[in-house]
């Protein structure tokens, strides 16, 4: 505990020589701002001290000893601050204005030690009183993360933006064409898409039977036959069940897989392609109803280990952060919150979605984009809208297993294509053509 190890870690020379910094030159608070904020200040007079001089430097007043007292004393904080007396001494404090930005990363990191400490101290507490291992493993991780990640927030120049497109352009030219994401896997769609980008929320829709799931476990297998590294939230289906619809997009029906009655041929094969997939690097979290939060949590563990790729199967089945919200806001907020995880970990996300009823009441059963269900910012927030579509979902002939001069049943059945409704870098409201293989559970390339 703290009162064991005396004072929670800071330093207040560096604080005073920030707070006299901005006395001596006003423009340092705009270099203090991109460090610090008012609560990263240990001291609760120097906490004070700073909120007054935000104040006035947002309505373009002057901040000097005149000033900032008077501020103070308007605020009430005056002489709990130490009086005029105190904020002379740091004028006379501060060794330099121009290292400023140095007192300002001591404070900072100070601050998230603090920050470090208390989370610890909540985990021991919520052992202590009885609670799950899981939440008290949450509040360590919350307090870590912000410590380990990199993100800079500073604004770029033209200069560096330019150069920073250019190296993109070239390494586009040099790959001839390639595709220049993850592929997808199906060559048209690569082609169409360039791939999945880092940075990406790629939203796979459809009704039931359509091939979501199926199109997701297609990715991923892609995807780690390649060497890459990926993660599967699998909400809906289990994690044996997935092993499965792996093995069996490899070439063994899903029937025969489904019913454990396997030829010869097909034991021998389903071992090798069990072993193949024994290999990958391939997680999978199939956690019923988790929560964004959670996910994120997972996701920076396994980022630490190696992430190229993000399933999450299905958005719908996520839990919400809080109940007495909306369906619609909920899952605005879990959207809002994958996108930015995708550009946190520098990651594809990929999230399958369910589409709503309206779509088997149309005459025209090709879904658009209002048919997501509970869209809220979804369409908003994903880069890619992907719509699996396959015509014999919705045919009485096939439902019959017809078989005349105008309808052949398992051709009907292989029909399928992949709807682009929206590609923020691309080309949007096109479709490729595919081939669905639903005793494999695999589209093909035509």
């Amino acid at each position: 505990m703290i009162t064991e190890r005396g004072l929670p870690p800071q330093n207040i020379e560096a604080e005073m020589s920030i707070l006299g910094g901005i006395l001596v030159e006003n423009a340092a608070i705009a270099t203090v701002d991109e460090f610090l904020t008012q609560e990263a200040f240990y001291r609760e007079g120097h906490r004070q001290i700073f909120k007054a001089m935000a104040g006035l430097c947002n309505r373009n007043e002057p901040v000097d000893l005149v000033t900032l007292s008077t501020e103070l004393a308007r605020m009430g904080a005056l002489e709990e601050v130490g009086g005029a007396s105190y904020l002379a001494t740091l004028v006379d404090f501060v060794p330099m204005a121009a290292n400023i930005a140095f007192y300002c990363r001591i404070v900072a990191e100070k601050a998230q030690e603090r920050r470090l400490i208390a989370k610890a101290q909540e985990a021991v507490r919520i052992i202590y009183d009885g609670g799950t291992l899981e939440k008290a493993v949450e509040k360590l991780e919350h307090a870590i993360q912000p410590a380990i990640e990199k993100r800079s927030t500073a604004p770029v120049g033209m200069g560096e933006a330019v150069r920073d497109a250019i190296r993109r352009i070239e390494k586009r030219y040099e790959a001839k064409g390639d595709v220049q994401g993850l592929p997808y896997g199906l060559p048209a769609l690569d082609k169409a898409t360039s791939g999945m980008h880092s940075g990406e929320l790629i939203i796979i829709a459809g009704r039931p039977s359509m091939g979501k799931t199926a199109l997701g476990v297609n990715i991923l297998a892609n995807a780690c036959t390649s060497g890459k590294s990926a993660l599967l939230f699998t909400l809906e289906m289990s994690r044996v069940d997935i092993v499965e619809r792996l093995a069996a997009g490899h070439g063994i029906k899903y029937q025969n897989i489904r019913s454990g009655q396997l030829g010869d041929a097909e034991w021998s094969k389903l071992a090798k392609v069990m072993g193949n997939i024994y290999g990958w690097k391939l997680s999978i979290d199939d956690t019923p109803a988790i929560g964004l939060r959670e996910m994120r949590a997972k996701a920076y563990r396994q980022k630490r280990e190696g992430l190229d790729l993000i399933v999450i199967d299905y958005l719908q089945l996520m839990a919400l952060s809080d109940p007495k919200i909306s369906r619609v806001q909920g899952l605005g907020e879990i959207s809002r919150g994958l996108k930015q995880l995708a550009r946190e970990l520098d990651i594809s996300i990929v999230a399958l979605a369910q589409l709503s009823r309206a779509v088997d009441a149309r005459n025209d059963k090709r879904p658009i984009m209002s048919d997501l269900r509970d869209s809220g910012e979804i369409e908003q927030d994903a880069d890619v809208i992907l719509f699996p579509y396959r015509p014999a979902a919705y045919c009485e002939q096939c439902k019959n297993r017809t078989d005349d001069a105008r309808h052949t049943y398992r051709v009907h059945q292989a029909k399928a294509e992949i709807i682009i409704e929206k590609q923020r870098a691309g080309e949007r409201n096109i479709s490729v053509a595919a081939c669905w293989l639903g005793e494999y559970q695999r589209f093909e390339a035509i």
